[in-house]
């Protein structure tokens, strides 16, 4: 069960996905229908709706006309310390036009979160790379690290262990062996789960929900710790792939090495991918956050060879293709519905 944090979360979620939904194109009445049935559901909703209408309205109006902001801003004496509750309280009339605005810069923050990445990350990783860059990390025992857009890692070489935790997106090792002085085995830590190699070539990326790895070379042992604290393992041959989450570890299974790092030699190649991972692929290129409405439109197949350097015309094409709509408040955020 989740706790009331995760319920907010996903409540203010689906607010700003209807406040943006209605920053596009009239709703037709199906989407009506769902609309008010989401928001007769609880007065939560309604409140977390009628927040993200004001912010998205004051983004609006901060993107065409940002002067236009100056009223709301409360004048200080000189000299005088910061105390924003009893400058508040001072202007209660002007309370909504406040929330309104508060609302609005919590967003601008997200927004910023989505283009200099997550702050925690920043604050951990000992190499990371921004949206669209990629970069080749040497590590000191002569093992590689390809590390894809929107990635970080953290390296932790110990008497025991060469450990590297993949801390967002994805990167492609290149293990240097054990042997003469090197005995430590090489695991990559992603989430509850290790990958354990020694001398060998895969990937690892971190999905939404999910870590996927997938082999290129020799073998991978990986193990994904459970609830209970009891480990699952399985091992990944050259040419197959693996995902753990939630759910436990999953099957192992064949998997097109070549096309699944094709990011490498900047292209994206999807045969039969939920949209949800498709989207998640192309935010690495983006510094604004493309987002899906819902579980259903997230699940819908995509098939395509995109150019990582045209992830505009890349989105493009999947809009059209699949004939959804799409609304947008650039440079930050697409809602696909």
């Amino acid at each position: 069960m989740g706790t009331g944090g995760d319920r907010q979360d996903e409540i203010d979620t689906a607010a700003a996905a209807w406040a943006a939904r209605l920053g596009g194109d009239p709703l037709s009445d199906a989407e009506r229908r769902d609309l008010d049935r989401w928001l007769g559901e609880a007065s939560a909703h309604r409140t977390a709706f009628e927040e993200a209408r004001s912010a998205w309205d004051e983004m609006g109006r901060l993107r065409f006309a940002p002067g236009a902001l100056r009223d709301d801003i409360v004048p200080l004496p000189a000299g005088a310390r910061v105390s924003p509750l009893p400058t508040l309280g001072r202007r209660r009339a002007r309370w909504p036009r406040v929330a309104a605005v508060a609302a609005c810069l919590l967003v601008l923050v997200g927004g910023l979160a989505f283009w200099a990445g997550d702050p925690v990350v920043l604050v951990t990783a000992d190499y990371r790379t921004a949206p669209g860059e990629q970069r080749l990390v040497a590590l000191s025992d002569g093992s590689t690290v390809a590390l894809g857009p929107a990635s970080a890692i953290a390296v932790d070489y110990g008497q025991s262990t060469r450990e590297v935790r993949l801390l967002a997106g994805l990167a492609y090792f290149t293990v240097a062996p054990a042997g003469g002085g090197e005995h430590r085995p090489f695991v990559v830590a992603a989430a509850r789960g290790t990958a354990r190699a020694l001398g060998t070539r895969f990937m690892v990326e971190r999905l939404a929900e999910e870590v996927e790895i997938t082999v290129a070379e020799h073998t991978v042992e990986v193990a994904l710790a459970g609830p209970t604290g009891v480990r699952s393992t399985v091992i990944v041959a050259p040419g197959q792939s693996v995902r753990y989450g939630g759910a436990g570890l999953g099957a192992v299974h064949k998997v097109n090495v070549e096309r699944a790092t094709a990011w490498r030699r900047g292209r994206l190649i999807f045969d039969d991918v939920p949209l949800g991972e498709v989207v998640a692929a192309l935010n690495r290129y983006r510094h604004g956050r493309i987002l899906i409405a819902d579980r259903d439109l997230a699940s819908r197949k995509v098939s395509g060879v995109f150019e990582t350097e045209a992830s505009d015309a890349a989105l493009a094409t999947v809009v059209r293709d699949l004939r959804i709509s799409v609304a947008s408040l650039p440079p930050l955020v697409t809602v696909l519905y």
